[in-house]
């Protein structure tokens, strides 16, 4: 699986409410993040800007950003 269908799958998973901060939740975010880091997809400020948005619209962000 690729990291655009992955951070898709992740973005689907959220939609349920008991998913939401699991552990698994986390992990996940923190692969699709690190990947976008390391690959210089976007930078530090770029998750800097975004604090205040939920785990969906920063994934949705990324997404558009991986695309």
């Amino acid at each position: 699986m690729n990291i655009i269908e992955f951070t898709n799958k992740e973005i689907k998973n959220l939609s349920d409410p008991n998913y939401w901060g699991t552990e698994e939740n986390i992990s996940n975010e923190n692969i699709i993040f690190d990947y976008a880091l390391k690959n210089k997809i976007v930078k530090q400020d770029w998750f800097d800007n975004r604090l205040k948005h939920t785990s969906v619209e920063r994934l949705e962000d990324l997404l558009k950003e991986l695309l």
